[in-house]
């Protein structure tokens, strides 16, 4: 045996010592710690020995005896031990923590012994089979697994390590021993003192989750902290009760004096406990006999100190109301610990006695969706996960709710859970879940509980919380559907607060439960007349109305959302155009919500004025509620016979069918809108119809018709309002861009600039530098274009245009490409198709494929081209896109002809000269002209190949377009000279 380290004879001292009183807790850390230094510093059977020391000091001989035994075992025990560590990882084995008893040790060893006989056919390991392996007879081995005896200390390691515990986990499996030891000793001499109350009422069946909130209590409780009262907080049904009661079973073996438990009714249809009973309950339980019972609360609260004081009893104290209820009940010494739940937040508990806080919020996802499995059987978690996950959102991730929910799906075992989510959208949830359950089992009723402890008052501003949308509830805007004052409605929130009826995410922002916001609403539309309710709800959305008209007035100014606006704020909300952005981020899904309220209700103009001022924003997004949005206030001016709220919002609707191509349908809408404004004489209204007529018609392709649209449009602005907006200079530049008049386009852009810059208008410069990029690109002024570009990103980067971003970075790319920097272009050209396939932008995407593509041709990777423009063509014919398809097919021209496919790309050059023709867009022409004559050239027809050169060549000198004269110029030098 190896030599002894210093203090060892101390050691076996202090751990014969503590056997002898019977004090288990000293005697197993003594031998743990010899375990721990002889298997660091020595060899791991002399630490076996070392032990058998300790235990032969103690008196112990035949532990002692076993202990040298199990050196042998050790010796030939790799086998076992190894295979006893995968059993380790299995999630249901056996746990040695979970035993605190009797009970709890027969468990944990029956399920160490199914473990161990995984893999040999049978259910568990027999008793003939284990009592051979630990050398003890079959009937004493029954008995101690049985828990009909306690095994002496030596047995239990040895069937410990023969059933293949790792021996990392031996020191566990001897706590669990001590422990039962202690529970039994304790239990022995309870008949000779006093009573060991054990009033913890049954667990929640099924608890699931909730691991870092019961870490916080073993923390707060357990741990090394001075305060020893915890505090669990939450909204009703949210599992405050389950929490604290299965925390304190768990922890109920390091209270050995006790647990006492009192439900408060803080929160009940009975009356709140009084403190005095409780006491009174607490000191019978302890021993105190009835005629010494105090009568005065104050005597009763020194009596319950004074009996607890220095014994470790655990305190559980449910559903508290206030601080003045619980303060009487609280022990006098550390030693004993305080749980208590409350719906409300107890702040003078903490601020005066020191109580650690933790909130309950709603079970997370995963733990919500095995919650329901639990109830509903997993089978039908299994059979339909995404449904199960719906429901779990659906109740809220309440655990009340998410219990109520899959019980029922548990009676209707052949309703799929799809369907179960189907019933509870398209109704009240709480009425759905609550119409299968008692009422004390009910929701509804643990809300109600709330909010019957509510002030008239206070119970009216959470009734009115329900007319939001989602729950999503602003201080501002509750004062002014509430018509309070500031100073009036912060108390008043203050106790919303308090009893987690609304949740402060950010300052003066809150949030809703979900059942807690369709409540609120169900009282809203009971209690609240209908005028009272119309009137809040006109106040409501007025308030945002006039927020996002003065908000999309910052960013895009326009006098006619002014103008036809029904609500407006006195003073000024916002500060500059980036803070407007920045709201409308926030805000943009209760916006749109609130603008479909508004339109359901009858509240026409203030949907019309909402769905202006989302226009901007709804194309910035490429959102899915433009539609829905759109169409909803359009039928409600419809109805209320509004001409001007009807053209308003088909301009809204026809650009959301624009933006999917479906030009045919967006026409529809603004012939519609034309009609409505002409006979309204309103010549403002059918300026921005033009307008509208105008860019649809670039995208079909009818350049000169769209051309027409902003000359007239601009005109009207003249006469209107003395200058043109720099939307409509911007794209009638485009118009002339597109049919060749490159420097009448690029003097419309810088002209654009300089209106933009004079107005202070940022999204307006940006819009105007971008497009002032692709005129210049035009002309061949490849680096003051890169300095549009780059400018014009820059400034959607700043304003939050991620549409126009994508565009920028797909223009910016070919541009890289002329400049012969082709690393570049495919960098911001993949740049630009991950962000424009994001948003949806087809024509955006066959931009972005268009200069890859090129680029790969110039690279003389004529396949990786090809799948490029075969993309860029599929796009833009999806798109309806004629500009995009040309462009497409002449570059497709020129991998055909690589590819020596000389039809194929004669073929192509000629759809894009068809397409040219019949649009109007001369570059296109130009462009198909070249790739014809080029094809010319490798059929060594030179004629042809110089007439159709010839004619490109003087179509992009009359347009001034530098780059093309190039193209053309090269491909006529390389011809042989004219013969003479």
């Amino acid at each position: 045996m190896s030599q002894r380290c210093p203090g060892f004879e101390a050691t076996v001292g202090c751990a014969a010592a503590s056997v002898r009183c019977g004090n288990f807790r000293d005697a197993l850390a003594v031998r743990h710690d010899r375990i721990g230094l002889m298997w660091r510093a020595q060899a791991e059977q002399a630490a076996l020995i070392a032990v058998s020391v300790v235990l032969a000091a103690s008196g112990r001989h035949s532990t002692a005896v076993a202990w040298r035994g199990l050196v042998r075992l050790d010796r030939a025990g790799t086998d076992v031990v190894e295979g006893a560590r995968r059993m380790g990882s299995d999630v249901d084995g056996p746990d040695p923590a979970r035993i605190a008893d009797v009970t709890g040790f027969v468990r944990e060893v029956d399920l160490l012994r199914r473990l161990a006989a995984r893999g040999t056919g049978k259910a568990r390991v027999s008793l003939a089979d284990l009592a051979r392996l630990v050398d003890v007879p079959r009937s004493t081995v029954h008995a101690y697994i049985s828990g009909k005896i306690h095994p002496p200390s030596d047995v239990f390691d040895r069937i410990v390590i023969a059933l293949g515990v790792p021996r990392a986990e031996w020191g566990s499996w001897n706590d669990a021993w001590f422990r039962v030891a202690g529970h039994l000793h304790s239990e022995k001499q309870a008949g000779d003192g006093p009573p060991v109350p054990r009033q913890l009422p049954l667990g929640v069946g099924g608890f699931v989750g909730r691991e870092s909130d019961l870490a916080a209590l073993d923390r707060l409780l357990t741990g090394s902290s001075d305060s020893r009262v915890a505090l669990l907080t939450g909204m009703p049904g949210v599992g405050k009760s389950a929490v604290a009661i299965r925390w304190a079973h768990r922890a109920a073996p390091g209270f050995p004096d006790g647990q006492l438990f009192a439900d408060l009714r803080g929160f009940a249809d009975a009356r709140p406990a009084d403190p005095a009973d409780v006491l009174t309950g607490f000191l019978r339980a302890l021993g105190t006999r009835e005629r010494d019972l105090p009568r005065e609360p104050d005597q009763l609260a020194a009596r319950f100190r004074s009996a607890v004081a220095g014994r470790r009893v655990l305190i559980v104290l449910d559903d508290a109301s206030s601080a003045e209820q619980i303060r009487p009940l609280l022990p006098g010494t550390p030693g004993c610990a305080v749980l208590i739940t409350s719906r409300t937040r107890l702040i003078g508990l903490v601020a005066r006695e020191g109580a650690e806080s933790r909130e309950l919020g709603p079970l997370a996802v995963d733990d919500a969706v095995v919650l329901v499995g639990r109830t509903a059987g997993p089978d039908r978690v299994d059979a339909d996960r995404a449904a199960a996950v719906e429901l779990a959102e659906v109740c809220g991730r309440l655990p009340l709710a998410l219990r109520i929910a899959a019980a029922i799906a548990r009676v209707r075992p052949g309703t799929p859970l799809a369907t179960m989510v189907e019933e509870l959208r398209s109704a009240d949830p709480l009425a759905v879940l609550d119409a299968a359950v008692d009422r004390e089992t009910a929701v509804r009723t643990a809300i109600s509980l709330s909010y019957r402890a509510l002030e008239p008052e206070v119970q009216r501003v959470f009734r009115l919380c329900g007319l939001f949308p989602a729950g999503r509830i602003t201080f501002p805007a509750l004062a002014h559907a509430a018509e309070l004052e500031p100073e009036t409605l912060m108390p008043v929130m203050y106790t919303l607060l308090d009893l987690h009826l609304v949740v402060e995410r950010t300052p003066a922002r809150y949030v809703q439960h979900a059942l807690l916001h369709s409540w609120a609403r169900a009282r809203c539309l009971a209690d609240d007349d209908h005028d009272q309710r119309a009137r809040a709800l006109h106040r409501l959305i007025g308030h945002y109305a006039g927020l996002a008209t003065e908000a999309a007035q910052l960013r895009h100014p326009r006098s006619y959302r002014d103008e036809y606006a029904s609500f407006r704020h006195r003073e000024s909300s916002f500060s500059a155009a980036d803070e407007a952005l920045a709201w409308f981020d926030v805000e943009f899904t209760t916006l749109t919500a609130l603008a479909r309220q508004a339109a359901e209700t009858g509240l026409d103009a203030l949907s019309t004025q909402l769905c202006v001022a989302l226009h901007p924003e709804f194309e910035r997004r490429r959102s899915a509620e433009w539609i829905p949005v759109s169409e909803a206030s359009l039928t409600a001016a419809r109805e209320a016979g509004s001409a001007a709220g009807q053209v308003l919002c088909l301009r809204v609707l026809s650009g959301a069918y624009w933006s999917r191509a479906d030009h045919e349908q967006a026409l529809r809408y603004l012939d519609e809108a034309a009609k409505l404004a002409g006979e309204l004489n309103a010549p403002n209204l059918r300026g921005l119809v033009l307008s509208d007529l105008g860019r649809t018609s670039i995208s079909m392709g009818r350049l000169r018709d769209a051309a027409e649209y902003y000359r007239q449009s601009v005109d009207l602005e003249l006469v209107g309002e003395g200058a043109a907006s720099v939307p409509n200079l911007v794209v009638l530049g485009d118009a002339l861009w597109e049919l060749g008049d490159l420097r009448g386009a690029y003097d419309l852009h810088t002209r654009a600039i300089e209106t933009a810059t004079r107005q202070g208008y940022a999204a307006g410069l940006q819009l105007a530098e971008s497009h002032a990029g692709r005129s210049s690109q035009a002309l061949g002024e490849l680096e003051r274009a890169v300095e549009h570009y780059r400018t014009g990103l820059d400034l959607c980067r700043s304003t939050g245009e991620h549409a126009d971003e994508a565009s920028v970075l797909a223009n910016l790319a070919g541009a890289f490409r002329d400049l012969g920097d082709h690393e570049n272009a495919l960098v911001v050209a993949r740049d630009a198709l991950v962000n424009a396939t994001r948003l949806a932008m087809l024509r955006t995407q066959a931009g972005a494929h268009h200069v890859i593509g090129t680029v790969m041709i110039e690279l003389g990777d004529v396949e990786a081209a090809r799948v490029e423009l075969e993309s860029a063509l599929d796009l833009s014919t999806e798109a309806n896109h004629p500009r995009g398809r040309g462009d497409a097919l002449v570059a497709l021209s020129a991998v055909h002809r690589h590819r020596k496919a000389f039809g194929e790309a004669y073929d192509a050059a000629g759809r894009a000269r068809v397409i040219s023709t019949e649009t109007g867009h001369s570059l296109i022409l130009a462009d198909s002209l070249l790739a014809t004559a080029s094809v010319d050239l490798e059929r060594g027809d030179v004629p042809a190949a110089r007439g159709h050169a010839e004619q490109a060549q003087a179509i992009h000198e009359q347009a001034s377009c530098r780059l093309g004269v190039q193209r053309a110029d090269a491909v006529l030098k390389s011809l042989p000279p004219r013969r003479r």
